[in-house]
């Protein structure tokens, strides 16, 4: 964090949501408003542009996934502290958002003061996850499923374990009976759960998370 002010760009694809947050922040004198954006592109450009503390970020940008945000910044060596703000209250989402890069992960129905507090934890370092998520993340832990692990369909875990033994799309459709447009589709869905951009990326990432054993 630069300052004693935390800078920070709202990433959100509603009008009428950047401009509730960015009052709503106003009232703290420690907190900056500095830019905003509706879009993947716009977010990634704010960022390198304004150089912010901290990025809040919504899962859901005109259609498409907002933790693309979080792994074009991450691809990019970008250290920017990232706090997802969703309605999304999943433990599935928290995983995926984190695996992308994110730094914590709120609720929308946050207070306007747990916000604020959540907003200074993580641009000083530390996790910030809603202690709504605490029950679900217990029974994950039971489950034996580790955060930050994305949660994969049972045949996308099939794709994974015949990307890392070497096969080519067209020899896993092969082997599991299907198109090669859908085994395509599901390594397309892999890439976004893992927060990567091909297959050796791909299979590193699964190993180092616990996807492959």
């Amino acid at each position: 964090m630069t300052g004693e002010r935390i800078r920070i760009v709202i990433v959100d694809d509603h009008d009428l949501v950047r401009e509730g947050l960015r009052s709503l922040l106003g009232q703290y004198e420690d907190i900056d408003v500095v830019g905003e954006s509706g879009t993947i592109e716009g977010a990634v450009e704010a960022v390198q542009r304004l150089c912010p503390d901290l990025v809040l970020l919504d899962l859901r940008l005109d259609g498409e996934d907002g933790a693309e945000v979080a792994r074009r910044l991450r691809a990019s060596g970008s250290r920017v502290r990232i706090l997802v703000l969703s309605v999304h209250d999943t433990s599935r989402h928290l995983r995926e958002a984190l695996a992308a890069g994110a730094d914590g992960y709120l609720l929308k129905s946050v207070s306007a003061s747990a916000l604020a507090d959540g907003i200074r934890s993580a641009a000083a370092g530390q996790t910030v996850i809603g202690q709504e998520f605490v029950p679900k993340l217990l029974e994950d832990a039971s489950r034996g499923v580790p955060l930050g692990k994305p949660e994969l369909t049972p045949r996308e875990q099939q794709v994974l374990e015949l990307v890392a033994e070497g096969l080519a799309n067209r020899e896993i459709a092969e082997k599991l009976g299907m198109s090669t447009r859908t085994a395509q589709k599901h390594l397309e869905n892999l890439f976004k759960k893992a927060g990567v951009h091909d297959r050796t990326e791909l299979v590193t990432r699964a190993f180092r998370q616990g996807m492959l054993g």
